[in-house]
């Protein structure tokens, strides 16, 4: 038996067709490296959301520090018997009450709006506040007076003590936001 011979099919030029290569072609190899661009792009802003959900996670962690570090500094006060001096506590630099300072911390500054880096906390000594300046603010909103820096302020609350007896009795503390903020 003998076995049968194929031949590939000519064309009229007396060339042979060529099969496909089993590679991809420019157009196929167009459409994957757009599709890979287009799910990294994807993927770097999702990554820059999380990256600001955790800066925000931080800051609040480290308001939160302050809030426990300003209720020890009253504590320590009242046990002390200087119940009468808790009132210094709204001008005094929180930082100094906590263990060491929060990453970012610049120090004290008296002008309004010093010249500090991204991710940055300071004080501001004139006003008696707590400033933190996010790094990333894309979700957050402005503040009332136009700027992206979110400043913080210990209050306590006073009532008085007996009628016409001129004391007053400590009735809560707070570290509180000066202006509202909406961050996400």
């Amino acid at each position: 038996m003998r076995a049968a011979t194929v031949r590939a099919p000519v064309l009229g030029s007396g060339r042979q067709l060529r099969r496909p290569s089993p590679g991809l072609t420019l157009i196929e190899l167009i459409v994957v490296v757009c599709i890979v661009g287009v799910s990294a792009a994807l993927l770097l802003d999702r990554l820059r959301f999380y990256q600001e959900a955790a800066e925000k996670a931080a800051m609040e962690y480290t308001v939160g520090a302050v809030k426990s570090a300003l209720q020890l500094q009253v504590a320590a006060m009242l046990v002390k018997g200087q119940g009468r001096n808790i009132d210094s506590l709204v001008n005094v630099n929180p930082v100094n009450w906590l263990m060491e300072p929060p990453p970012g911390y610049r120090g004290e500054f008296r002008a309004p709006q010093p010249a500090v880096p991204r991710g940055s906390w300071y004080f501001d000594a004139t006003r008696g506040e707590l400033v933190y300046v996010p790094n990333l603010d894309n979700h957050l909103e402005r503040l009332a007076d136009g700027s992206k820096r979110l400043r913080f302020r210990v209050q306590l609350s006073f009532e008085p003590a007996e009628a016409n007896s001129g004391r007053r009795v400590l009735t809560g503390m707070q570290v509180k936001p000066v202006s509202p903020y909406i961050w996400f």
